[in-house]
């Protein structure tokens, strides 16, 4: 029932909904006006029977009171005539009846009672019997009248209601058929107006019209950079002769030790060529400038590869060159920081492709404050690139350290 009125139009929707709670408050208010007037009629009844039953037991107690029961007959027959009750009777103080006149019958009879006196003493009691029929009729009219009234007022405000409906259901189908593709136009569609325009809707390719929003440029894409870059030497002859499996795992392996010692330097890993890798450090961290953590991420991962090689079959070739960038990486939000560099990726690309046996460092890596106070560095016969040969005590001590806690980290058979 619920899925049939859910598939109805729109306006035929409100309108059962509108017509639905009119007929629920409407009804609401009959009932309570039936609960009020029985209330009001019985006591109204018991009220005007009560002083009847009083009124003939003061007549009656004067003609009991001479003990002439012929006046009492009298009095009770004249009493059934020229008021609403249909039967009087008398009764003394045993119950015995001393006097009755008239006849009761109808369904909604009631009776109400009132003591005969003789000077102070009782000396019996009369009993009344009215007949309520024509006022419970008159009280269910009433009701009946509020009744109708109630699904008459129900009745327009469907109609009220089915017509601004649809009004709204013809807007909506409006919209939808301006949002319709071509190709859904042909489709039969739901008779509700919700309905058909949520099936317009879902057919639209909302992922191709809504716009990616970016955050702009930021300023840390514009930060002086050094950027450390990997030459993946031995992936470049492994690539055509291991199988897919094993392939998978040397290269993980390989990312194992590039992550575990860009981590110690605060470096972001790109991939930059097919057998590339540019691992980016922007800012003063707390381990020194950019252009000194590349020196020392360079080494480590020159270092953390010697020690593993010992334990595996194949060759962890990575030939290293460190150069310094005047723009940071770049995002999908600006991309001209990225374009910038690609000319230095391309230097450091042609460097490492002379597979130099250390880390190489340009000129402005070398005339860094940080790099000149705590690494030495010798010139080569590759431009003017200087190759890194050692660090000073405390820097070599740390590095050692670091070199011990990879290895513990990801060392395998």
């Amino acid at each position: 029932m619920i899925s049939r009125i859910q598939n109805l139009k729109l306006g035929q929707q409100l309108a059962l909904v509108a017509a639905g709670c009119c007929l629920f408050v409407s009804l609401s208010l009959v009932l309570l006006a039936t609960s009020s007037s029985q209330h009001l009629l019985q006591s109204q009844q018991a009220e005007h029977g009560n002083a009847l039953a009083q009124q003939i037991a003061g007549r009656v107690g004067s003609a009991l009171e001479t003990g002439d029961l012929l006046s009492v007959a009298a009095s009770l027959q004249r009493f059934v005539a020229t008021s609403p009750a249909q039967q009087v009777a008398v009764y003394d103080i045993e119950g015995k009846a001393l006097g009755q006149a008239g006849s009761a019958s109808g369904e909604n009879l009631r009776q109400y009672r009132a003591p005969v006196r003789v000077a102070s003493d009782v000396a019996g009691e009369v009993v009344i019997t009215l007949n309520t029929d024509s006022a419970q009729a008159a009280r269910w009219r009433f009701l009946l009248s509020l009744l109708g009234l109630a699904i008459l007022l129900s009745a327009a405000v469907y109609g009220l209601t089915l017509h601004l409906g649809q009004r709204l259901g013809k807007q909506l189908l409006s919209l939808g058929r301006k949002v319709a593709l071509d190709e859904n136009r042909g489709k039969p569609r739901p008779d509700n107006e919700l309905q058909s325009l949520a099936a317009d809707i879902d057919a639209l390719p909302m992922d191709l019209l809504r716009p990616r929003s970016g955050a702009g440029a930021r300023d840390e894409n514009y930060d002086t950079s050094a950027i450390l870059y990997l030459h993946l030497a031995s992936l470049t002859e492994y690539v055509d002769t291991l199988d897919e499996e094993s392939l998978h795992r040397y290269t993980d392996r390989l990312h194992q030790v590039v992550y575990a010692a860009a981590g110690f330097y605060g470096g972001r890993i790109q991939v930059m060529r097919q057998f590339g890798l540019a691992i980016f450090f922007t800012g003063q961290g707390s381990a020194g400038s950019a252009a000194f953590r590349a020196a020392a991420c360079g080494a480590l991962v020159q270092a953390v590869c010697r020690e593993v090689e010992k334990n595996m079959t194949l060759s962890l070739g990575i030939n290293m060159a460190v150069a310094h960038s005047e723009l940071g990486l770049g995002d999908e939000a600006d991309i001209y920081p990225g374009l910038y560099m690609q000319h230095t990726l391309d230097e450091l690309h042609a460097v490492c492709a002379s597979l130099p046996p250390r880390v190489m460092l340009s000129p402005g890596i070398v005339e860094d404050m940080d790099v000149n106070g705590r690494l030495e560095a010798q010139p080569s016969e590759l431009g003017n690139y200087s190759i890194l040969e050692s660090f000073e005590g405390p820097y070599a001590d740390l590095l050692e350290r670091q070199l011990q806690l990879i290895l513990r980290k990801i060392a395998g058979p």
